[in-house]
């Protein structure tokens, strides 16, 4: 039988394809990127061609590189499955990522239920970061907060977010309506959420704002804050309130509320854990998230 090159080298190969750069698929496979390098070189003097064009730091498939991708994904799908159906049933490994603020608010709460469904399964829950990069690498899973419109792979939606207006209690009287509000209070919206702003004035009625006084921050923690020592009335997505602790005096206005593209989802791409444990997993996190309650806070009037 012919020799095959080291499944080192493929699995270098593979990493850096996914990735697109060395850095991330040598950290994925615990490498030094020096020592990735080599066995990738190795590789294409086995097969007598160049499989990357290196730009800077961006490693590109070239076409035979792309012809390799297509052959030997497969090909090592295959050969995970067979050994994942060898090994002994205790071995159910999974590695899923998931952003600090919903693992402390939403999961955690929650995760011991999964374990006494699937005591058999080990979960490892990573909270690191770059969670896109390593989906498929050294995570098998990741719940992401996402614009369901900017993101081309697919995703199962777990908590689609609404926005509305909230404000500490008395900075704003009802009855003389949401615009003379407006005028007379900043709004505090998102930096990085932009398109809560023109989704709420729709659902409000109003085909521009009747205010030019806008803050601006850089993250949800710090937005609700300001609402919270009246510095303005906040459009806030409603996990920004259900996930931070301590918001109790906060009110609702106006009651209204605006659907978002934003939303919490589930993302699976087998990297080396069990296939049957992810499946349990996905298939008892969407349960979870569809027999959850929504938890709008409750409109509020006051004088």
């Amino acid at each position: 039988m012919r020799r095959l090159p080291p499944t080192g080298a493929l699995e270098a190969f593979l990493a850096t394809a996914r990735s697109g750069t060395l850095r991330a698929a040598a950290a994925d496979l615990n490498l030094s990127p020096s020592a990735l390098s080599r066995r990738i070189q190795n590789l294409e003097t086995y097969v007598g061609q160049p499989l990357f064009e290196r730009r800077h730091h961006e490693f590109q498939l070239t076409p035979t590189g792309e012809r390799l991708l297509v052959g030997t994904e497969p090909v090592f799908e295959k050969l995970g499955l067979l050994l994942e159906e060898l090994r002994e049933e205790k071995q159910f490994k999974i590695t899923v990522g998931v952003p600090p603020s919903f693992a402390t608010a939403w999961l955690m709460p929650r995760i011991q239920h999964f374990r006494t469904e699937h005591p058999e399964v080990e979960l490892t829950l990573d909270s690191s970061g770059s969670p896109m990069a390593k989906l498929g690498m050294s995570l098998d899973a990741i719940i992401l907060f996402a614009n369901k419109n900017e993101h081309q792979i697919e995703m199962h939606e777990l908590r689609p977010q609404r926005a509305f207006a909230i404000t500490a209690p008395g900075l704003v009287d009802t009855r003389s309506g949401l615009k003379r509000a407006l005028l007379e209070q900043p709004l505090l919206i998102h930096r990085a959420l932009p398109e809560i702003l023109p989704n709420w004035l729709k659902t409000v009625g109003f085909d521009t704002l009747p205010s030019s006084k806008i803050e601006y921050y850089d993250n949800g923690p710090l937005l609700v804050s300001a609402a919270q020592n009246g510095l303005g009335i906040a459009l806030v997505l409603e996990d920004m309130v259900n996930f931070k602790s301590g918001t109790s005096g906060l009110v609702r206005p106006f009651g209204e509320s605006a659907e978002t593209p934003y939303s919490y989802f589930l993302a699976i791409k087998n990297a080396s854990g069990s296939k049957r444990a992810i499946r349990w997993f996905g298939d008892w996190l969407l349960n979870e998230a569809a027999s959850d309650p929504r938890n709008l806070m409750r409109s509020t009037e006051f004088v």
